[in-house]
């Protein structure tokens, strides 16, 4: 992983504890100008991989983990 991308992880991993919302993601996409995507029950998975994008595992809408890439 690149050092600007671990930035942008370390940046992602402040919001771990939050409640996740619509607005929180886009606030997290403007601070690091990369795509942030939810994940777990209830939202959409796809197959696609992108090293940039930002991953939010959300569990009974709180944000338990972050993860690059998948």
């Amino acid at each position: 992983m690149s050092i600007d991308l671990q930035q942008h992880l370390d940046t992602a991993k402040q919001y771990v504890g939050q409640q996740y919302s619509e607005e929180l993601r886009a606030e997290l996409a403007n601070k690091t100008g990369l795509a942030v995507r939810p994940r777990g029950i209830g939202y959409i998975m796809t197959r696609d991989y992108n090293p940039a994008r930002i991953n939010l595992l959300v569990e009974n809408e709180i944000i338990t983990h972050v993860t690059m890439g998948n």
